[in-house]
């Protein structure tokens, strides 16, 4: 094993990245968050079944504002490929289709590790290259964000390779290098818009560190023929130029932040998720003489990317990801001058170890937990356990204990009829209403509640009529730990699926 490690690293570091992700692929299943289901995947399942447009002609995009959808539809038309090819194949559920999904994501994900390697042999040398394509394969969060429907890693697939075909081209005034990193930017851009942050400081990176002004203005042509597609695509599907940049920037200018947070948020973000106190000496190496002197492309690009998501006032922490597989090949090469400039880090064998040692045993924790984390499962479990019932007549879904958005898609393609009942909506009230008639109870009730739903049982027995439980969306190992760590905030996130047992004459 250790012969081929040393004779064949790169199909080494890709063996490690493809064994993870299958592993991904088969064990995180369900969403992240709202927008790696509900604005991606939800709207082109909808598309599949009833068509990208409205009667009216405007987009099929459930939640949309008064002035649009705030969203590029490139990446929701990719996923309604995928449906095409699954459907054509026989998949009718969601939850079938969406491992050949994963798959497919995982597959894309590659595309970092390789041109990060590549990168680091060129610049660097083969060990720096092994450990930054290890880093890019098994940080511990990487597999499973790859096989998300996040936007933004998505974007980061693209965008690495993007700034890495833009430091050769430079390096080797090659006009077709600068060409295609402008198509796989622009991708990018298409993607997550957030993007040209990074995308900006290319041409101004190209001429301070190369004077490669003709690089630079291709580079630039190529990005802006990207977005010019972008706004063709717009006129297709928003019904005009750009129209879903300028929802965008229209929709959010002035709207209150979802998640708010200081300016320093990101910055304590990137030392928090490189794991302290190594993250320390690994982020600040990136500023070292010899990275900025010749690495200023992929340098440059983060730098802007972060102080300008640093500059809104919206933080999720999410929005880091584009720029993320950057940091770990910038870190790397900032590692390796520290080790050619002899810096003082080399000199103590025994804090490179500690520091080393613990990064990779927390890290292999956090991909242990990562990788098979089936997110918001008592979410996503009752549906997919209601779409292989025969005749479900009626559901109920209980909500006044937890309040869920609930990702009906995986039990069908649209909403269908049933009563969601809310903390401020209650069984009284839909009864009262009409909504729910006791004489014609629910065939079906789903409770998101923490622990035994003896308590929903009885009183659905007092209003309705007798029920019992026939199936438990349990909690996924990651909502275990964090409850036990913090029970006050940290629910469990389970649900139960119960059935009427004796309706009414």
């Amino acid at each position: 094993m250790l012969s081929f490690f040393k004779r064949h690293p790169l199909a080494t570091v890709l063996a490690v990245a493809v064994i993870l992700r299958i592993l991904a692929v088969i064990f995180a299943q369900g969403y992240m968050a709202h927008d790696d289901h509900f604005e991606t995947v939800k709207i082109a399942w909808e598309w599949h079944h009833e068509g990208i447009f409205l009667e009216d002609g405007s987009l099929r995009w459930e939640g949309k504002p008064d002035i649009g959808v705030l969203r590029s539809v490139v990446y929701n038309l990719f996923l309604l490929a995928e449906m095409k090819v699954t459907a054509a194949l026989g998949v009718d559920y969601l939850d079938i289709h969406m491992y050949f999904d994963r798959a497919v994501h995982a597959l894309l994900s590659l595309l970092p590790i390789l041109f990060g390697f590549y990168y680091l042999r060129k610049e660097t040398d083969l060990s720096t290259a092994v450990t930054g394509g290890l880093l890019l394969a098994a940080y511990g969060m990487m597999p499973f964000f790859a096989v998300k429907n996040l936007v933004e890693m998505a974007a980061a697939d693209f965008l690495l390779p993007c700034l890495i075909l833009a430091h050769f081209s430079m390096k080797r005034r090659s006009n077709a290098m600068v060409i295609v990193a402008a198509v796989l930017g622009g991708i990018a851009f298409m993607i997550r818009f957030h993007v040209g942050l990074a995308l900006v400081a290319v041409p101004f990176a190209m001429v301070i560190q190369g004077r490669r002004w003709k690089q630079a203005v291709l580079f630039s042509i190529g990005v802006l023929a990207m977005v010019a597609l972008q706004g063709l695509i717009d006129i297709w599907s928003h019904c005009r130029f750009l129209g879903s940049v300028i929802n965008y920037i229209t929709g959010n200018l002035g709207a209150p932040p979802t998640i708010p947070g200081p300016w320093y948020k990101y910055i304590l973000l990137i030392f928090g998720i490189m794991i302290p106190p190594f993250s320390i000496l690994f982020v600040l190496s990136i500023f070292g003489r010899d990275v900025i002197r010749k690495h200023l492309i992929l340098l440059l690009s983060f730098i802007i990317f972060v102080a300008g998501h640093s500059a809104v006032v919206n933080k999720q922490e999410r929005f880091i990801i584009p720029v993320f597989p950057a940091l770990l090949v910038l870190g790397c090469v900032g590692l390796y001058y520290l080790y050619y400039n002899s810096g003082w880090y080399f000199k103590w064998k025994g804090l490179r170890t500690f520091l080393w040692g613990w990064f990779v045993v927390f890290n292999t924790a956090l991909l242990v937990l990562f990788t098979f984390n089936y997110s918001h499962k008592g979410a996503v479990e009752p549906m997919v356990y209601l779409s292989r019932q025969d005749n479900v007549d009626g559901v109920i879904f209980d909500c006044t204990e937890r309040r869920k958005w609930l990702p009906y898609s995986y039990w069908n393609h649209k909403k269908p009829e049933a009563v969601k009942l809310t903390p401020d909506y209650g069984l009284k009230d839909a009864i009262n209403s009409g909504q729910v008639r006791p004489s014609d109870p629910p065939q079906y009730i789903v409770v998101f509640a923490d622990g035994k739903p003896n308590m929903y049982i009885e009183r659905y027995k007092n209003y309705l009529a007798e029920y019992e439980a026939v199936f438990h969306g349990e909690p996924s190992l990651m909502d275990i730990i964090l409850h036990r760590l913090n029970p006050k905030y940290n629910h469990l996130n389970e649900s139960w699926v119960l059935e009427l047992v004796d309706p009414p004459n």
